[in-house]
């Protein structure tokens, strides 16, 4: 049986979703992925267990839902220029790793998924996810030339990424205007040699 378009949905169900999906992100922030709980989730949203666990007999679909609310990313505007664009994308990248809500609890969402295999597929969707969209900026300049078009664009979104993302969760280096420039130009030179 196919499920109803979103457009079809009832505006009580939906919103009564937003309500949980809304209450599981800002737990996710303050109290991480390993010690939220259905009840805590319920108790913020006003919305009882039953009806949560009808929605999303699955909690780590329910986790993955607020994880992605606090997740906004859009795509990266063709700026007609790698370096342009990998600016914004390294500017969006150090801002969110800093101080956004998703920076914040990223760190709990690794260290869960390292005990909760529902998780790890959740990680690696939303990971997935992450890594076409910086891919495109990629295979926008591989369509101007500015880099060859037998470059991976998945191979160089994860290296122009992996430095941020350790900075973040191993050294806790900061993640500065200097570092995104470095960032840049590593990767700029490794897509265009």
């Amino acid at each position: 049986m196919k499920s109803a378009p979103a457009t079809d949905v009832d505006p009580r169900i939906a919103r009564t979703r937003g309500l949980v999906i809304g209450a599981t992100a800002e737990l996710l922030v303050e109290q991480g992925f390993e010690r939220v709980t259905i009840e805590a989730i319920a108790e913020r949203s006003g919305v009882a267990r039953s009806t949560i666990y009808r929605n999303w007999p699955d909690r780590a679909d329910l986790f993955v839902a607020g994880f992605e609310r606090l997740c906004a990313f859009g795509e990266i505007p063709d700026l007609g220029s790698l370096t342009a664009e990998l600016r914004v994308l390294g500017e969006e990248l150090a801002t969110g790793l800093a101080s956004a809500a998703w920076g914040q609890a990223l760190p709990s969402l690794i260290g869960a998924a390292a005990h909760d295999p529902a998780l790890v597929v959740a990680q690696r969707s939303l990971s997935d996810r992450s890594r076409r969209l910086v891919a495109s900026v990629f295979r926008r300049a591989a369509a101007r030339g500015e880099i060859s078009r037998d470059a991976d664009p998945g191979e160089l979104a994860e290296l122009f990424a992996a430095g941020f993302f350790f900075r973040k969760l191993m050294s806790h280096a900061p993640i500065d205007e200097a570092f995104v420039e470095r960032q840049i130009a590593r990767v700029v030179r490794t897509a265009t040699n």
